[in-house]
């Protein structure tokens, strides 16, 4: 009687299996991680150059995994498959724990936390919420991406405690057995697609959930709501949209990881830096489900207009860190975790909407690979910045330049097909 209640409303569990695959897959090996990247840099043989090494090396290899992300989950489901992600993630905290003063150990579990993040990241995510809901994408695309959000909030001083108290090893020890208990839960709670159930996708009427086939009588069917409508954009636009998601990527990893590093380099202490981590973390977690309302209420481009507003302007206030203002440096954070949603739920409903028809699952992890691409560009180059300038400033300045260029680029796309709509109205 329980199950087939649970069952009456799987969409609910599903959507929160998307969440525990994203704060286990994205928000412990990447958007949390920023808060290691101060010890890091002070350890042994690793410095600013080898604290950027250590991160484009994850960033790389969740590049790497994103080019046969499709074959995987053709020899896997995406129920195995993310679980399987999860326990690439606790094997590379694993290492980090054993591997504090051995710079190839530290690379090589960034070898593992790079493929948890490719394999069971944002794609396989996207994918599970294509097959499971048929209205309101953005909003789900916007809980399950409150994951990685939640773990910004969470273990920055949760991690910082847990250095003070115990050491470096037992904090990366802890985010080890954390991963692989998630990783647990999400392959129990989990199913790969409404049929294993015997469900449809869900469609929203009037307050039912996932509905099983058997049940429906086509006589009594409702049109459902549409979904968000796929625009069939021309692939000639693709290009241009690529590098929009690789510009976003530079913006969304490589700003995401230096956050602490940029605070404490100019002169704000660990704990202060860990605070305006965990600031843009909680605007990020609450700017994830937020922007997936906001794109299903007022539309995804002016949805898009308003994140990126946000995203340009705390970028441009963090450029001021070096005046040493608290209350400036929290504002650039809050307003930099809200803008960032974008590299989740928006890459996620921009790859939906705007793929061309029929190639969908190719579009969703083009997207993907790009905004990957740019975080391994921008991963490796602030520390070489950093070294030849001697501020993370000058990184934080040419992410200001790429993300007015991603938001012309996507709102011009958008603004073009709404004219081809009502042209052809």
């Amino acid at each position: 009687m329980a199950f087939a209640k649970i069952k009456q409303h799987y969409e609910v569990v599903v959507a929160f299996c998307c969440f525990l695959i994203l704060f286990t897959n994205i928000g412990l090996p990447s958007t949390s991680f920023s808060v290691y990247q101060p010890y890091l840099v002070d350890l042994p043989g690793v410095g600013h150059s080898g604290g950027s090494i250590i991160v484009s090396v994850r960033t790389f290899v969740s590049l790497l995994a994103m080019l046969v992300v499709g074959r995987y989950y053709d020899l896997l489901d995406c129920r195995a498959g993310a679980c399987l992600a999860s326990v690439f993630v606790s094997i590379g905290f694993l290492l980090y724990s054993l591997n504090t003063g051995n710079f190839p150990g530290l690379c090589a579990a960034s070898v593992f936390t790079g493929l948890g993040y490719g394999l069971g990241g944002m794609i396989a995510s996207t994918m599970l919420i294509n097959r499971w809901f048929r209205v309101n994408v953005a909003t789900v695309a916007g809980v399950a991406a409150v994951g990685s959000g939640v773990a910004a909030v969470i273990i920055p001083n949760s991690a910082v405690a847990l250095i003070d108290a115990f050491g470096l090893s037992s904090a990366f020890a802890f985010e080890a057995a954390l991963a692989l208990v998630l990783g647990a839960i999400t392959f129990a709670l989990l199913r790969n697609d409404p049929r294993d159930l015997g469900l449809k996708p869900y469609e929203g009427k009037a307050g039912e959930g996932s509905q099983t086939v058997d049940s429906r009588n086509a006589g009594e069917e409702k049109p459902a709501r549409k979904r968000h409508a796929n625009r069939d954009l021309s692939p000639k636009a693709m290009p241009l949209l690529l590098v929009a998601m690789v510009a976003i990527g530079c913006a969304s990893v490589g700003g995401g990881n230096y956050l602490a590093v940029l605070f404490t380099s100019e002169g704000f202490s660990a704990e202060s830096a860990a605070a305006m981590v965990a600031i843009s973390g909680a605007c990020l977690t609450v700017a994830k489900l937020a922007s997936g309302v906001v794109f299903d209420r007022v539309g995804t481009r002016n949805g898009s207009i308003a994140f990126f507003a946000l995203y340009i302007g705390g970028t441009a206030i963090l450029c001021l860190s070096d005046m040493g203002n608290t209350g400036l440096a929290g504002a650039g954070a809050f307003m930099f975790g809200l803008g960032m949603s974008l590299g989740t739920v928006g890459i996620s409903v921009w790859s939906i909407e705007l793929a061309p028809r029929g190639k969908e699952t190719r579009t969703i992890k083009n997207f993907q690979v790009c905004y990957a691409l740019g975080g391994f560009i921008f991963t490796f180059l602030p520390g070489f910045l950093t070294e030849a300038f001697g501020t993370y400033l000058v990184s934080y300045a040419i992410l200001l330049t790429l993300l007015v260029v991603a938001a012309a680029i996507i709102i011009s796309v958008y603004a073009a097909t709404e004219k081809r709509a009502k042209e052809a109205a």
